[in-house]
């Protein structure tokens, strides 16, 4: 993603638009995944293997013409080769997830990608870790536990699906610390589609495992789903050139809740009160990650300025 100027951040309901956008189709696809594995029995390998094939076409029409997609360095760049095998492996994890543990749970427990991604920049990239984003790392992992049930005398409910889970979390925040080093040299076309390319190395022999046939309908919701993945990427990050990192972060927030909420509501996804009160702990605590200390450190500035 690139970092907004201050003359795109005068659009602001423009950006606002193209956050709607995104969180309209990542809340599609989580919800179109869970009917894929749960009802449709559709192998999660066969729906990388769309989401990938397509994204991938998908950004070489709209990149390529304008020369911003460099496909080859996905494969001449170790920086670029690591994005694209981490985030392959990460998004594979959310994706084998999302149907046993449902889309709600699945995607509040990937959301912790933040806090982790936080926690390692500042040991790899040297970033500052200030009180605001240290309170809100230890809120989201509070609220981690309320919710996987690791709480005195039942540990044993955080099993083989919340630790693949936890680890897609883990992988998805060295990708972002990945990315913020491979937006000084690489486009985010380029980006995008090395993890596409990936994807479709590490899915393919998988899914080819254990392909028995698709349904025309099978193929129907599989590509509607990659589209929404696709979409929902490309939107955030046109969103983002037009609204602030807070702004940004804020709308981004809302798409674990709004999963969650439309998987209750459509496929009576149980939560316990616990585990309620531990997502609101984690959406709360990982929105402070994101945006902590950032509207006052932008409030300084602009006294400075003054």
């Amino acid at each position: 993603m690139s970092t907004p100027d201050s003359t795109l951040q005068h659009h602001p309901r423009r950006g606002a638009l193209w956050m709607t956008v995104s969180l309209l189709a990542f809340t599609a696809n989580a919800l179109l995944l869970k009917v894929l594995a749960s009802d449709r029995q559709v192998d999660p390998w066969m729906a990388l293997v769309f989401r990938a094939g397509i994204g991938l076409v998908v950004t070489i029409v709209l990149f390529a013409p304008a020369g911003s997609l460099r496909l080859r360095r996905s494969f001449q760049s170790w920086l670029l080769a690591s994005r694209g095998v981490l985030g392959a492996l990460g998004t594979a994890a959310y994706y084998i997830t999302i149907g046993p543990l449902g889309a709600g749970k699945a995607t509040l427990i990937g959301n912790t990608w933040c806090v982790f991604a936080a926690i390692m920049a500042a040991f790899v990239l040297h970033e500052r870790l200030g009180v605001v984003k240290v309170l809100g790392i230890l809120l989201a992992l509070a609220g981690l536990a309320l919710l996987t049930g690791m709480t005195p005398g039942s540990l044993a409910v955080f099993g083989k699906h919340e630790t693949t889970a936890l680890i897609g979390a883990l992988l998805a925040a060295a990708v972002v610390v990945v990315i913020r080093q491979l937006t000084r040299t690489e486009t985010s076309a380029t980006i995008f589609a090395s993890q596409c390319v990936y994807a479709l190395i590490l899915a393919v022999p998988v899914a080819a495992m254990h392909y028995d046939g698709l349904a025309l309908a099978d193929i129907a919701l599989l590509s509607g789903a990659a589209l929404c993945a696709t979409a929902g990427q490309l939107a955030m990050t046109e969103g983002f050139r037009f609204l602030s990192v807070a702004a940004g972060g804020a709308f981004q927030n809302t798409v674990p809740l709004a999963i969650t909420l439309c998987s209750i509501l459509l496929f009576a996804e149980p939560f316990s009160t616990l585990q309620g009160v531990g997502a609101v702990m984690i959406l709360w605590g990982s929105f402070q990650t994101v945006v902590g200390g950032r509207r006052g450190n932008a409030a300084k500035a602009a006294a400075s300025r003054g």
